[in-house]
């Protein structure tokens, strides 16, 4: 025998004692969760299932090993959490419907362990799962959910996993982590020329102060939850995005108190929201632009890189996410003082801040856990998602699904009822008031066409969301090479809005509209009359124009008396 015979053999050897010990690891895991189960409370084989358990255990796992093992731990450990489940208790995997596809879904998703068997409807598979002793896999969209099961996890994009799940589990969003969202595809995300500074500033965040406070994101689902029932209205407004020069204590005031007079213009309980405190980054339709000496990356607000129009400016640096984290603390701070100052007095409503949840690295460092378990977004009390981010199966959707924050909803023309459904399945799948403010964009020529289906849609499959109406953003024009919106254009939609709500019997929930306090001349109209020759003499927005103080008060009066002649009277419930 050779020297290098002999070491092989040597080698193998080692191999063959590591499978010894693995098995006997794996035979020992096995009577370990037998033993969970008999120790469990209730039931003798009950089905308690613990999705965010498993989760947590990957993830762990994962975090653990090396390069070289990582990509090993998901498929490995599946299957043998798969096998440790049914020494716990006995369970089968019940399809909705005899499909090829769904059955390899399942099989990838919970291992080799489950029976696999084929229920003669849906409504056979919940009847299963609700007696305990099965996991129903399910086309997309989901049924009404009988209130003891929950869509626990989804299985690709077409379709979810439903069962019973354990109290401990059951408040929260299971089989998901915030960096959920890096194993699907991201769009509108700069691209950062130095990962590893990236990956300091997020660092950095993860150990940085919250924006705000857990508590007071409750507060505005809570709120948002009675709007949703038709006990109030939601006013969402302010920046199109925020700006680091041009903060002030005295703008923050400003724009405060106009969001303020905004919904004293709306009829009953108004919810008010700032677009503000998180507002610095924007999708765009092009990641390059013209530039004075060739192609620039294009301005995606002051959290990504700087408007001037040279290359050292707009290359993104990750430094500035640390910039709009303080910016975005200080908003906070004097919105809440204001609010207690003026509530010696007169006891005003509170400001809550919202913004798009664009750039996720950001929203990841800053997602953090109640003691229920439950994550949530700490960077606002309410985040969006935008229509050039909706994909049901991007990372954007991904992330919101898994905090319990409000989330809107952008929702544009080329959004059908179908797609719809499914990202309410994904985001909401408990179908609970205040989670889902959908935010119609649609434009004053396709609105008519495209709104009354989806307000149908949510209508007869009774879900309880909040519709409210962003007459803005499908309304953009260019006028003398200037980009622009008219008041015309806005109040057409906002009216045929108000209107197709009260056909469909649907409650009109609130306007979202970009706004600030100062005297610019970035629309066109209103009754302070900006003409087109009017744009340049004070258009000082970087992204998109935005509604004066006079043009937004007009808009939202409008409103109110539509709403006031069209609309049933609001209950007297505080918002």
């Amino acid at each position: 025998m050779t020297d290098s015979s002999g070491a092989l053999a040597c080698l193998r050897g080692t191999l063959d004692a590591i499978d010894d010990q693995i098995l006997a690891l794996v035979e020992r895991r096995i009577e370990t969760a037998r033993a969970i189960g008999a120790a469990k409370p209730g039931a003798a084989g009950a089905l308690k299932l613990r999705p965010g358990r498993e989760t947590a255990v990957v993830a762990r796992l994962e975090a653990q090993a090396s390069a070289a093992a990582r990509p090993a731990v998901r498929p490995v450990w599946r299957e043998l959490m798969g096998q440790c489940l049914q020494a716990q208790a006995p369970m089968a995997l019940v399809l909705g419907s005899a499909d090829a596809e769904l059955c390899l879904l399942a099989r990838e998703t919970f291992g080799s362990a489950p029976p696999l068997e084929v229920a003669q409807s849906a409504a056979e598979a919940l009847e299963r799962a609700e007696a305990g002793a099965a996991i129903a896999i399910l086309p997309l969209p989901l049924p009404k959910l009988p209130p003891q099961l929950m869509a626990f996890r989804t299985l690709g994009d077409m379709a979810a996993a439903v069962g019973r799940v354990a109290a401990e589990d059951a408040s929260a969003r299971t089989g998901w982590s915030p960096a959920s969202w890096r194993s699907r595809q991201a769009t509108q995300m700069p691209l950062y020329p130095d990962a590893g500074e990236l990956a300091e500033v997020e660092a950095t965040l993860a150990q940085a102060a919250p924006v705000v406070a857990i508590a007071q994101a409750a507060a505005l689902r809570a709120a948002l939850a009675r709007a949703a029932d038709g006990e109030a209205m939601l006013v969402q407004a302010g920046d199109c995005a925020e700006s680091f020069d041009a903060f002030s204590p005295e703008r923050v005031a400003d724009d405060r108190a106009l969001l303020l007079a905004l919904g004293r213009a709306l009829p009953g309980n108004v919810v008010h929201v700032a677009r503000a405190a998180g507002q610095f980054a924007k999708p765009r339709s092009a990641a390059l632009e013209a530039g004075p000496q060739g192609l620039l990356p294009s301005y995606r607000g002051d959290a990504v890189n700087g408007a001037a129009r040279c290359h050292a400016t707009r290359t993104a640096d990750p430094k500035r996410l640390l910039r709009a984290h303080a910016q975005s603390l200080a908003t906070v701070r004097l919105l809440g003082g204001l609010d207690a100052a003026e509530g010696v007095a007169c006891a005003p409503p509170p400001v809550y801040t919202s913004h798009e949840a664009l750039l996720l690295p950001y929203e990841q460092a800053l997602t953090r856990r109640d003691q229920a378990g439950r994550w949530w977004a700490t960077s606002g009390h309410m985040v969006w998602i935008g229509e050039r981010t909706r994909d049901p199966n991007g990372a954007h959707v991904e992330y919101a699904a898994g905090i319990a924050n409000a989330i809107g909803l952008k929702c544009g023309p080329g959004l059908s009822a179908d797609e719809m459904s499914r990202l309410l399945d994904r985001l909401d799948p408990r179908n609970e008031a205040g989670r889902i403010t959908l935010i119609g964009r649609f434009g004053r020529e396709e609105i008519g066409r495209v709104l009354p289906p989806l307000m149908r849609r949510t209508r007869d499959e009774g879900r309880r969301v909040l519709w409210a109406c962003d007459p803005m953003h499908g309304n953009g024009r260019v006028l003398n090479g200037i980009k622009t919106r008219l008041v015309d254009d806005i109040l057409a939609e906002l009216h045929d809005f108000i209107a197709i709500a009260a056909a469909e019997g649907v409650h009109m929930g609130g306007v979202h509209i970009e706004t600030t306090a100062a005297p610019v001349t970035e629309c066109v109209g209103g009754t302070d009359a900006v003409s087109p020759a009017d744009l340049h003499l004070r258009y000082e927005s970087l992204c998109d124009p935005r509604l004066n103080r006079a043009q937004a008060l007009e808009v939202a009066a409008r409103a109110g008396a539509w709403i006031s002649r069209g609309a049933p009277a609001q209950k007297a419930r505080a918002a």
